[in-house]
C-alpha cells in the first residue's frame, strides 16, 4: 500500500468525488446523526442552492455554543453530541471532513473572554490536538510582569 493508496482509501469512506463531497457528506451525516440542525440545514439548503459545508457549520458553530450555554433552542442539537460526533470524524482523517471541522468548527470556538469560552476543555483528544495547532497558546499562563522592586509595581 502506498501513501496515494492510503489517501485514496481516506477519500473512498465517504465515496468519490472528493474532498468537496466529503465536506458535503460531513454535513449531510452530522444531520442525520444528531438531532436539532434539520430546520437550519433546510434553510441553508434552500438559500445556498446546495449544502456549502463551511458555510453552514458557522450555524454548527453558534447552535453548539448557545447548547453549551444552556441559552439554545431546548429542541436544538446538544453540545455534546456535536462534539462527539466531530471527535469520530476527526479521528478518521477523512480530507475534506477534516478540513471543515478544523477550518471552520475548531477555529470559531470563542475565544477567553467569549461566551461559550470554556467548550474546548470538552474537546476529545484529536480534536483537542488540531485545536492546540490553531491555538498554541492555549492553556499556557501569561508570564509574570518582572519590575525592577520585584514586586509586580513599577
Amino acid at each position: 500500500m502506498t501513501a496515494d493508496d492510503g489517501e485514496r482509501e481516506k477519500d473512498g469512506a465517504y465515496g468519490a468525488g472528493g474532498t468537496a463531497a466529503a465536506g458535503a457528506r460531513l454535513v449531510e451525516n452530522l444531520v442525520a446523526r444528531v438531532p436539532g440542525f434539520e430546520q437550519s440545514y433546510e434553510c441553508h439548503v434552500f438559500n445556498e442552492s446546495g449544502a456549502l459545508p463551511h458555510v453552514f457549520f458557522w450555524d454548527v458553530v453558534q447552535d453548539t455554543v448557545r447548547s453549551y450555554l444552556g441559552t439554545g433552542d431546548p429542541s436544538g442539537p446538544d453540545w455534546q453530541r456535536v462534539l462527539a460526533f466531530l471527535e469520530e470524524e476527526t479521528q478518521r482523517r477523512v480530507p475534506g471532513a477534516l478540513e471543515v471541522i478544523v477550518t471552520s468548527f475548531l477555529h470559531d470556538l470563542p475565544y477567553p473572554g467569549e461566551p461559550g469560552f470554556g467548550i474546548e476543555v470538552h474537546l476529545g483528544p484529536a480534536m483537542k490536538e488540531r485545536y492546540l495547532w490553531l491555538r498554541p497558546w492555549y492553556g499556557v499562563e501569561a508570564p509574570v510582569r518582572r519590575t525592577p522592586s520585584g514586586d509586580g509595581r513599577p
